[in-house]
């Protein structure tokens, strides 16, 4: 559960109010933020009450938890958590006798930013003198590229830090490649389904400075279905290229001059609802690397019918590349 939008006490809403949630409603609470501390600069809803709204949802989730007025504890996805952070202060805790007399704070958060990469440190004081740190490493959008979680004496800090510090970087924005040949990942057999395996290679090698037609060699595979699965993988640009372009200007539609029988004389199974059974083998077919146009013959459909449902199923293989262009 993530809190994914609030209102201010203005009554603007902020954050991502109408995200895909994967519930019928929403939960609704309210949080109210504590003042600007004295000599620290005001965040931008110091001492409000805002109405929040959370349910389980597809958004990228960040590492600190609010709690809501009327109980319970939610993260916020990064986006709510970016622009309440300023304005919120974790709650404060009394030192004990064991806890170290600096220790004022449950949990502190510290973040930075490059041209490419966020990076997001937490501590959380558990007592006796030892915290929880964990480190995330993301994409400005939000895609967690590594992350470290341990736990450690507070006086050890600093040395871990200095060990940290000594070890040989990579090329600087770059994550080193996977020492795999790409024989292990590379396609035996044209439309070849992709795997895990495959996809980390990709994604390591991209990231490496390797181009889309080097993977392309790699990998055994059209450099078309290497743009698109980067593409799908959020690793570069939708490739608005390889989408043939319109030749001329849209023309209305005719009126239809035929009947749902006369079309199915041409194609039998056109206008019939899909079943599980004819999805299933019409993925495995798209697997096998059968055409578009064989997999409009086989399934007694036409192209457009055919690239619709392998793009609704995710399919895999040399047709579902060509669907991805159809323009449907």
């Amino acid at each position: 559960m993530l809190i994914y939008a609030f209102r201010d006490a203005h009554g603007t809403w902020h954050g991502d109010r109408h995200a895909e949630i994967y519930e019928t409603q929403p939960g609704r609470g309210t949080l109210t933020l504590p003042p600007t501390p004295p000599g620290e600069a005001p965040g931008l809803f110091d001492g409000q009450r805002l109405d929040v709204l959370y349910a389980a949802c597809d958004l990228e989730a960040s590492q600190d938890s609010y709690r809501l007025d009327g109980g319970g504890s939610f993260l916020a996805t990064w986006h709510v958590h970016e622009l309440l952070s300023p304005a919120y202060l974790p709650p404060r805790v009394e030192p004990t006798r064991a806890s170290s007399a600096l220790q004022t704070k449950s949990s502190v958060k510290l973040e930075l930013r490059s041209e490419a990469r966020r990076y997001s440190l937490s501590a959380d004081f558990l007592g006796e003198g030892r915290m929880e740190l964990t480190a995330i490493v993301c994409t400005l959008d939000g895609i967690v590229q590594g992350e470290l979680t341990g736990e450690l004496d507070s006086c050890d800090l600093g040395e871990i830090g200095r060990l940290i510090a000594s070890v040989p970087a990579t090329a600087p924005g770059r994550s080193a490649a996977p020492d795999v040949p790409a024989s292990t990942v590379k396609a035996t057999r044209h439309g070849e389904a992709w795997t895990s395996e495959t996809h980390d290679y990709l994604k390591h090698q991209y990231q490496a400075g390797k181009t889309p037609g080097e993977l392309a060699q790699d990998l055994g595979r059209s450099e078309k279905s290497i743009r698109w699965k980067l593409y799908s993988l959020k690793l570069a640009p939708y490739p608005a290229d390889l989408v043939p372009e319109q030749r001329t200007a849209p023309q209305p539609k005719p009126p239809k001059t035929y009947t749902v029988e006369e079309k199915r004389q041409i194609h039998p199974n056109a206008y019939k609802p899909w079943t599980p059974d004819d999805e299933q083998h019409l993925s495995e077919r798209c697997a096998q690397g059968a055409s578009l146009e064989n997999l409009a013959r086989e399934f007694g459909r036409d192209l457009g019918a055919i690239a619709s449902r392998l793009l609704k199923i995710n399919a895999e293989g040399p047709a579902a590349d060509e669907a991805g262009g159809f323009g449907v």
